[in-house]
């Protein structure tokens, strides 16, 4: 069916709120709160009188659709209401609920309805309802490349909530949603070569908030590695099991800190062997010292030679008195010498 398209890329910033949409979305109708609205769904009918092909699948149709339109008002204004109205972003609320419109009626019903004609029909019988004035002339179709892409990156968030509260409840079922991941991110991952779009972006932000969920404090049966199955396939041999890491990271630490108690260890220990060893060797040398002094011939030949060297000593003092009045003298002699030359002279 001919629809028109108003932007080639559809805005992603919504998918910064996207796990509090996909509680939102999760919410069960509360079908006594919709039946207060009144709404009409007749347009539904309308609409398959003049693009309907067979009655039966037309029948099935009207009545996903039916459904369809009451869950997307109770989500409009759980949004619209929540924290007491005063929450409610256009910039982002308003894009997420036009792209859930598109994505649900085109799981319903892709070939015949225009999603921007079709809600207009829609606010045409149901205009004084509720919010939903807030959402007039918002919604717009979303081309079938874009849509795709949407879809993925809302099924991957969705599947990571589910990982994320089965830790806690339903461990079991942790590995199982992950591989969900795995295949969803195949599916679009070669769009985005060089990461230059505005989903690209998102998808890389998915990646790194996957990527950094850890596994081991949660002790799962069937999975003992400390991270997610990897979702390009590229690391899943590096991912390592729980407490390898660990050891790893301590193992380095504690060789280097052991190596440096053992050499602050034998330091200590060869500075005392050398106290000890000079120690005892003084202590030695002096005591047998003592004993060849005392009680050999050593000792009275080492006092003999004392007493000698003394009275070589004396000896060598009286001489050296001996030649001290002898220089004097011939000092005198040298002087009166001096005289006698002046005196002849004259």
């Amino acid at each position: 069916m001919g629809c028109s398209y108003e932007v080639d890329e559809e805005k992603y910033e919504f998918f910064i709120h996207i796990d509090d949409y996909i509680k939102y979305d999760d919410l069960e109708v509360r079908n006594e709160e919709i039946h207060s609205y009144n709404l009409n769904f007749n347009f539904i009918q309308e609409h398959y009188k003049q693009h309907g092909i067979k009655k039966d699948d037309d029948e099935q149709k009207i009545q996903k659709l039916t459904e369809m339109f009451k869950k997307f008002v109770y989500l409009c204004e759980s949004l619209f209401n929540r924290n007491g109205g005063t929450t409610f972003n256009d910039n982002y609320d308003i894009d997420f609920l036009n792209y859930w419109l598109n994505s649900r009626i085109r799981e319903i019903d892709s070939d015949t309805i225009c999603k921007e004609d079709f809600f207009k029909n829609f606010m045409v019988h149901n205009r004084s309802k509720g919010k939903l004035i807030e959402l007039n002339g918002k919604i717009h179709d979303i081309n079938e490349s874009e849509l795709k892409k949407l879809d993925a990156l809302y099924t991957l968030h969705k599947f990571y909530n589910k990982i994320i509260s089965s830790l806690d409840s339903k461990k079991e079922e942790v590995i199982k949603h992950a591989n969900y991941c795995v295949k969803q991110y195949a599916t679009v991952k070669d769009n985005c070569p060089d990461n230059r779009t505005n989903f690209c972006d998102k998808l890389n932000s998915f990646q790194q908030k996957y990527e950094a969920i850890g596994l081991c404090n949660y002790n799962l049966e069937k999975w003992k590695k400390e991270k997610l199955p990897s979702l390009t396939g590229e690391n899943a041999i590096s991912i390592q099991d729980c407490g390898s890491s660990a050891n790893a990271t301590e193992r380095p630490s504690d060789q280097v800190s052991g190596a440096e108690d053992q050499g602050i260890g034998e330091t200590s220990n060869n500075d005392m062997n050398n106290i000890t060893i000079g120690a005892v060797s003084t202590i030695g040398i002096s005591f047998i010292s003592f004993i060849f002094y005392r009680f050999t011939s050593f000792g009275p030949w080492i006092r003999s030679r004392i007493s000698n060297n003394e009275n070589i000593l004396g000896n060598l003092g009286e001489d050296m008195n001996h030649f001290s009045p002898t220089s004097e003298y011939d000092h005198i002699d040298s002087e009166n010498m001096s005289y006698n030359i002046v005196y002849n002279s004259v």
